[in-house]
């Protein structure tokens, strides 16, 4: 517990956050989060200097982050109102037979459905006109929630727009140096083209998505803890090079890795790893010990905190429990003296972990993502950070493009010499739910 004190306030929070579906008072909230945290504090109490007052100070941290989550997710929706404003366009993706737009106001951020054909660009500015309409929540489970997708991009309602209309643009944001990277990349080969728009803008290929969901490597293509570790890797290794101070690289380092995940599109996934990668940071240049454990959880408490509606984004819950995974995992085998093949453990571990999230969203999960992302995670730490020299030179783009296809021929062989997938079941995710709470027991008892 002494290693990992906000780990206890990430899983009252979280159980807080979860008892929302059933329970929509929020005293009975706070007051489960007061229960699982007052609990873990005795199960994992340590023979510390001062135990009462670690205890103590938990417990308040507990009491206060609860209390503001309650008070964020019982909060009455809008109601419903006629809207006139402008707004920038912060996000455009596909959804059912149309489109769906995120819009930033001064009011905040709402959601606008348009049809297939219209061309909106990030950064537009929109002249909106129409009503303010609430998100009906589901109370059936079982069924697609929208009002908690939405909810878990920021969003705060959706506009029913009666006209819609383009203004002239007012210079550059952020949102517009991301579009105008991604058409940049228009130029270059459609392989080598898709996966740099993953890494540098956010954006997703279907094709190649489809292609990575079968082959169970989906992960890389979204912006998250491992390409933000690539990217601060680089850097901290840039400025090691040229003997910049400890403080120094601290500062440059913070500053080109926010600037990475604003442009890329802040994704949640990302903008937890990052969160983390900074908690490490400023520890670093105090000249403390971190533990990588707690780091994770200091991060997924403060994302939580500002937003607990982020605990349905199914994004930002895979990389949290895959963080947790790798953090503990990594820490039992340092901490045990255990042989260097146990490395190899984690991978797997990670399949199993996020299997009852991962199934229970896309129905199954295939068996050949084991094999693979022994390969693809260290073929992709080299590729990425290549392919991004050579589009920035301009050189070798073909041979690049043909080497990434060879690479999917590869992956689509080993998908049909392994061509199972293991579908949802509640008896299997029982089994790796507990191994995962087994890994934070490890982790909670040091």
């Amino acid at each position: 517990m002494k290693n990992s004190p906000a780990l206890l306030i990430f899983i009252a929070i979280s159980a807080e956050i979860a008892s929302f579906s059933f329970i929509k008072s929020p005293v009975f909230l706070v007051t489960i989060s007061i229960i699982a945290v007052l609990t873990a504090c005795y199960l994992f109490r340590t023979e510390a200097k001062k135990p009462l007052f670690a205890s103590f100070i938990i417990i308040l941290l507990t009491v206060l982050c609860s209390l503001r989550i309650a008070l964020i997710l019982t909060a009455p929706s809008p109601e419903t109102a006629r809207a006139e404003f402008n707004a920038v366009v912060t996000m455009s993706s596909a959804f059912g037979r149309g489109q769906a737009l995120i819009v930033q106001s001064s009011e905040g951020d709402y959601l606008v459905k348009r049809p297939s054909g219209e061309i909106y660009s990030l950064g537009e500015t929109l002249a909106l006109k129409g009503w303010i309409r609430p998100f009906q929540n589901v109370e059936d489970n079982s069924k697609f929630n929208e009002a908690a997708f939405w909810k878990s991009k920021g969003v705060m309602a959706e506009i029913v727009v009666s006209s819609i209309n383009k203004e002239a643009s007012e210079g550059f944001n952020l949102h517009s140096i991301r579009q105008m990277i991604h058409d940049r990349f228009k130029s270059i080969p459609e392989t080598m083209r898709g996966y740099l728009d993953a890494m540098w803008t956010g954006f997703r290929d279907s094709e190649l998505d489809e292609r990575h969901r079968r082959w169970g490597t989906s992960h890389l293509l979204a912006v998250s803890g491992f390409h933000v570790g690539l990217i601060a890797g680089i850097m901290e290794c840039i400025f090691y090079f040229f003997r910049f101070r400890s403080r120094a690289r601290g500062i440059l380092l913070s500053f080109f890795m926010w600037v990475y995940i604003l442009i890329s599109g802040a994704a949640p996934s990302a903008v937890r790893a990052a969160c983390m990668f900074q908690v490490g940071i400023f520890a670093g240049v105090l000249g403390r010990r971190v533990h990588a454990v707690n780091s994770v959880a200091v991060a997924a408490s403060a994302m939580l905190l500002y937003s607990p509606f982020l605990f349905w984004n199914v994004g930002w819950r895979l990389s949290v429990i895959a963080a947790l995974t790798i953090t503990a995992l990594s820490h039992l085998i340092l901490d045990e003296k255990l042989r260097s093949w146990t490395w190899a453990m984690i991978p797997p571990a990670v399949y199993f972990t996020t299997y009852p999230v991962a199934a229970s969203v896309f129905e199954s999960v295939p068996v050949v993502g084991i094999i693979i992302n022994f390969i693809a995670v260290p073929f992709f730490a080299f590729i990425f950070p290549f392919i991004s020299l050579v589009a920035l030179f301009g050189i070798l783009q073909n041979v690049t493009d043909a080497g990434l296809m060879l690479y999917g021929y590869i992956a689509d062989f080993l998908a049909w010499i392994v061509p199972w997938r293991i579908p949802y079941n509640s008896f299997l995710s029982m089994f790796c739910v507990l191994f995962f709470y087994w890994l934070m027991y490890t982790a909670l008892r040091d």
